[in-house]
C-alpha cells in the first residue's frame, strides 16, 4: 500500500511540474509561428499560457493582434486589455460578426482550447467553429495552444455529451423571456472544433499536426485507461465531462 502511494504522489509530482512549466516551454515557442509584422486572430479570454506567448514573440518584433469580443460573455475585452496593456502589443478588439468580412487581412489564427480530443478535434469557446471554418474558407492557418494535460482520450461521439448549456440570462434576461415566453434560449458553453479546421497545435513537445495527435496520446496515457474509457463510452458515457479547465492555466 505505501509503495502504490509513494507512485501516486510522484505522479501527482511530477504533473504539478508539467503544469508549472507549460507556458514558459510554449512561450520559448513562439518566434517559431509568429513573425514580423503578422496579423493574428485570436478569440476569447486567452489563458496564461496564450498570453505568455504573445508576450514572448512581442520581446523582439511587432506584429499586430485582433480579438473577437467573444458574445455573450466578452471576455474577448479582457484579452484585449490585457495585450495591449500588459504586453504592449498593437491590438483590436472587433465583434464576432466582424470575423468572416476581416479574415482576408489575418495571416494566421492563435487559439486556446478547453480540451483536445482524441481523434485530433478539440472542444473551445462557443464561436471558434465559425471562426475556423471563416479561416478555412480564407486559407489562414490555425494554430491552437495545448498543453499536454489538455488532451483526454475521449472522442467526441455527440455534441451534447462533452457540452455544457449555460444560464439563458447569459443573452436573454428574465424580463425579455416574460414578453416572449415561446422562445427557447440555448447557450452552449463550448464548441467542438473538427482536426481538418486545425493546422497545427503547440505543445510543449513542439509542433504537432491533428493527425499525430494520436500517436501522442498513447505516450501520456496508458493503454490501460484508454481501454477502460472506450468501455465505459460503449455504455453510454461519453461525455468529457471535468476535462481540464483551458482557461484556467
Amino acid at each position: 500500500m505505501q509503495k502504490l502511494k509513494n507512485n501516486v504522489l510522484s505522479a501527482i509530482n511530477n504533473l504539478r511540474e508539467d503544469i508549472e512549466n507549460v507556458p514558459e516551454i510554449i512561450a520559448s515557442q513562439a518566434k517559431e509561428h509568429i513573425h514580423a509584422n503578422d496579423v493574428i486572430l485570436t478569440y476569447g479570454r486567452s489563458s496564461n499560457v496564450l498570453i505568455g506567448f504573445f508576450q514572448e514573440a512581442a520581446k523582439e518584433m511587432f506584429f499586430e493582434v485582433v480579438v473577437c469580443e467573444s458574445a455573450p460573455s466578452y471576455s474577448g475585452q479582457l484579452t484585449a486589455k490585457t495585450l495591449a496593456d500588459k504586453c504592449g502589443i498593437s491590438t483590436t478588439l472587433i465583434p464576432d460578426a466582424a470575423v468572416f468580412a476581416l479574415m482576408s487581412r489575418v495571416d494566421k489564427v492563435i487559439i486556446g482550447t478547453h480540451a483536445i480530443m482524441a481523434n485530433g478535434g478539440l472542444v473551445t469557446h462557443t464561436g471558434a467553429y465559425m471562426l475556423a471554418l471563416a479561416a478555412q474558407a480564407h486559407s489562414v492557418p490555425v494554430y491552437v495552444i495545448g498543453p499536454m494535460y489538455k488532451m483526454t482520450p475521449l472522442y467526441p461521439f455527440d455534441f451534447l455529451t462533452f457540452n455544457e448549456l449555460l444560464s439563458p440570462k447569459e443573452i436573454f434576461t428574465l424580463g425579455e423571456h416574460d414578453k416572449a415566453e415561446n422562445i427557447e434560449v440555448v447557450v452552449p458553453a463550448y464548441d467542438y472544433v473538427p482536426p481538418e479546421l486545425v493546422s497545427l497545435y503547440i505543445t510543449p513537445q513542439g509542433g504537432q499536426t491533428p493527425k499525430y495527435i494520436y500517436r501522442v496520446f498513447t505516450e501520456f496515457y496508458s493503454q490501460d485507461d484508454i481501454y477502460d474509457l472506450d468501455d465505459n463510452s460503449e455504455e453510454g458515457s461519453g461525455a468529457v465531462g471535468e476535462a481540464p479547465q483551458a482557461d484556467e492555466q
